[in-house]
């Protein structure tokens, strides 16, 4: 039984399903310690590896932002629910500020003003974006904050106050999973950005709610049947091929909810 990875969150499950079972392997020239075959001369993409050093960087840098933007992607969807629906803030500031460290404890000390002012019970996920003039701005989910701030914004000014570094701009959202892909955007493109080195591509809240992810070597349907997945059509099913585990298939299920 080959390798098996279900990934849940809101009323979507995604299944990968591989050939082969993921080896322990301790060392370049030291054997398996399932196998006990050598490890074989890949390179940083797990190719035979005829590109340059360049090459397999910028490859493996492109394929962290992708994998980092579908996780960002459905931690998003973790939290869209009909019932509480998330206000859009941007947050800027008025001068050419640059450092995203610094800009980062900034936000952290607007959510805590935050938490003062409107309780501890809402959350958030927050992504940076470098203005064309270098500055920082911060693009965020809020759920649970007051519903009324939105249109009273304008005329109090109250999250500007609190932020006192710039402008703040608040939009109403229905919810939608689009929001997702809309966020995501940012974060690839700040995830590729050499001016995030060393720093976060996004923060959340401690009580944001996250993907359940499961993985091993075990029967896929009565595993999907406990994640609430009863009918057996996918609404996407597509196969592709890996270097380590063989022949892989990608499968998206809906939950019953």
């Amino acid at each position: 039984m080959g390798h098996v990875k279900i990934i849940s969150y809101a009323n979507t499950v995604e299944v990968y399903e591989y050939d082969r079972d993921i080896l322990v392997l301790k060392g370049r020239d030291k054997p398996c310690k399932r196998t006990g075959e050598n490890k074989p001369e890949y390179d940083d993409m797990g190719t035979s590896g005829k590109d340059s050093l360049q090459e397999r960087k910028l490859g493996k840098r492109s394929d962290n932002a992708r994998r980092a933007q579908l996780a960002f992607r459905r931690i998003v969807a973790s939290n869209l629910e009909p019932n509480t629906l998330p206000i859009l803030i941007t947050l800027t500031y008025r001068d050419n500020f640059t450092d995203l460290g610094l800009a980062y404890k900034d936000f952290s000390a607007f959510t805590r003003t935050l938490r003062n002012k409107y309780g501890k019970t809402f959350k958030y996920i927050c992504v940076p974006e470098f203005q064309k003039r270098g500055a920082v701005h911060f693009h965020a989910l809020f759920w649970g904050l007051p519903k009324e701030m939105v249109p009273q914004e304008r005329k109090t000014r109250t999250l500007a106050g609190l932020w006192s570094k710039g402008f703040v701009y608040l939009k109403e959202t229905d919810g939608n999973e689009r929001l997702s892909h809309y966020l995501s955007k940012y974060m690839a493109k700040a995830f590729i950005d050499p001016r995030l080195m060393n720093q976060k591509s996004y923060v959340a809240s401690k009580n944001i709610l996250r993907p359940v992810i499961q993985s091993g070597s075990f029967p896929v349907e009565e595993v999907l049947y406990l994640f609430g997945v009863s009918e057996t059509t996918p609404e996407v099913d597509h196969s592709f091929l890996t270097s380590w585990l063989g022949n892989g298939r990608y499968r998206v299920f809906k939950t019953n909810d």
